[in-house]
């Protein structure tokens, strides 16, 4: 764990920066809360030459860098596009692929990295999310965002180990909210982070079970 603490460092704090916010709300994410993970529909969109599946809900699309810039542009300021676009290729520079999908009707946004191996247990799991805190309060001091912690949680099976949190974002200037849900996930040998910004809460955890790796 170790040799990987820097690495961890830089990926976590590319997690919290903000993103999209908006209050319309989506079929998917009302399903996604009341389902079972054998009633979620959606597509699935390939990795890694095909040798990594990712499912995502209906209405997702997987789309580059400039062409989300230009989906911004009619909703968010030049700051906080420039923002935006600067966490995202701080992502897309991290060893290892980087996938982005975005949902244009709830205006959602899914990120995928595929990281170095990395084999954690619930000790380092607390760790991640000590950072990801800290992170947090240092954003809150220079901006108008306030992060409240909903849930974190630390799983491991024979098939993968997962951590993920799940913070409100909330900008009391603008009486905008967001929620931010992230995963760090081992599994096969591989290792992914995952960021999935929605308008409303929901629960993912379904749609991250019917990966292929």
């Amino acid at each position: 764990m170790k040799k990987n603490y820097g690495f961890l460092i830089c990926v976590l704090l590319l997690l919290t920066s903000c993103n999209i916010v908006i209050k319309e709300a989506g079929n998917w994410i009302e399903k996604s809360n009341s389902n079972s993970p054998e009633d979620i529909t959606g597509n699935y969109f390939a990795l890694e030459n095909g040798l990594v599946k990712t499912y995502l809900p209906h209405g997702f699309k997987q789309c580059t860098i400039e062409q989300y810039e230009s989906i911004l542009d009619s909703s968010l300021t030049k700051n906080q596009i420039k923002a935006e676009i600067s966490r995202l290729e701080g992502m897309r520079n991290l060893k290892g692929s980087f996938y982005l999908f975005f949902d244009s009707y709830t205006r959602s946004t899914y990120t995928i990295n595929n990281m170095p191996y990395l084999s954690f247990n619930k000790n380092d799991a607390k760790m991640l999310l000590s950072i990801i805190k800290q992170n947090n309060d240092r954003v809150s001091l220079s901006t108008d965002l306030n992060f409240k912690k909903l849930t974190a949680s630390y799983a491991k099976t024979k098939e993968f180990t997962m951590f993920r949190s799940i913070f409100q974002i909330n900008n009391f200037k603008t009486e905008m909210k967001a929620f931010n849900t992230s995963y760090i996930l081992s599994a096969n040998k591989k290792t992914f982070m995952i960021n999935l910004t929605t308008p409303f809460k929901t629960n993912f955890d379904g749609y991250i079970e019917k990966m292929k790796f």
